[in-house]
């Protein structure tokens, strides 16, 4: 007998569910095991703290077709360790489950350097992404740290609009953050507290949303975090981001960028002199 339309999208339905129970399932499993309390004394190791750094930047216009980027920095911001490496990402995009898209490229860069160069191997890992600021309270930075034994912090671009936040926003967010590493507890209407929204510059009025993966407070995550700021991005997630995206530009340019760059007036003039 043959299948109607209709029947694919039914079965491509249930398969979407039976996926998300099985996630929701894996995600109440490292929930359970995450620490949420500092496990060493941050306070006297930021002079000399490995902060690792993992992002993954999609060729334009794929949706399959990555790098994936891991560096580790030293406490001034000095690289000690990169690795890029182009990935294909075949599982669905489900809000809530970034994790299981990108987790294992990530944790396969960290496990690979811990196997090389175990001497290298960062205190704390940051992430571009959320930890328990998440509506599973389980984010890609928890995912990471717990599976890979090691402290991690999400840092996001992007505030998570959780409903159980209640009415908040970001331009309430910003009128509310002073000098650089001023802080907005996001909390819920239960007085749950899921991370907060960190200013990391003096002169931006953007934030970022840190919260905890694993392994360390919230308030040694905002410490790390801007620490280790000298843009908006803090440098471990930045330089992570910088990285990939020029591999992108060098190995997988855009048509944009194959075009030759037209000169300017200015320089017309001094060709012709």
């Amino acid at each position: 007998m043959l299948k109607t339309k209709e029947d694919s999208e039914q079965n491509n339905f249930e398969d979407l569910v039976e996926l998300k129970n099985k996630w929701t399932k894996e995600q109440e499993m490292i929930k359970s095991k995450i620490i949420y309390k500092d496990t060493k004394d941050w306070n006297s190791s930021l002079g000399e703290i490995r902060v690792g750094g993992l992002d993954i930047s999609f060729i334009v216009g794929d949706d399959v077709n990555a790098c994936a980027c891991y560096v580790i920095l030293d406490s001034h911001s000095n690289i000690l360790y990169k690795q890029v490496k182009m990935v294909q990402i075949d599982a669905p995009y489900i809000p809530g489950f970034l994790a299981f898209r990108e987790f294992r490229f990530l944790a396969d860069l960290v496990e690979e350097q811990i196997a090389l160069t175990p001497e290298l191997t960062p205190e704390v890992l940051m992430i571009d992404g959320n930890g328990i600021l998440h509506p599973n309270r389980a984010g890609i930075a928890s995912h990471l740290g717990v599976e890979l034994n090691i402290p991690s912090i999400g840092v996001a671009k992007n505030l998570h609009m959780l409903p159980e936040l209640g009415d908040i926003d970001r331009k309430s967010i910003c009128e509310k953050l002073g000098a650089k590493g001023s802080t907005f507890l996001l909390k819920t209407e239960l007085d749950e507290v899921l991370g907060c929204a960190v200013k990391t510059t003096e002169s931006g009025v953007n934030p970022v949303f840190v919260s905890i993966g694993t392994g360390i407070s919230l308030e040694s995550a905002v410490e790390i975090v801007v620490n280790f700021s000298k843009y908006r991005i803090p440098e471990p997630t930045r330089q992570a981001d910088v990285l990939s995206r020029e591999y992108l530009r060098v190995h997988h340019p855009t048509e944009k960028q194959l075009q030759p760059v037209k000169k300017s007036k200015q320089q017309k003039k001094t060709t012709i002199s």
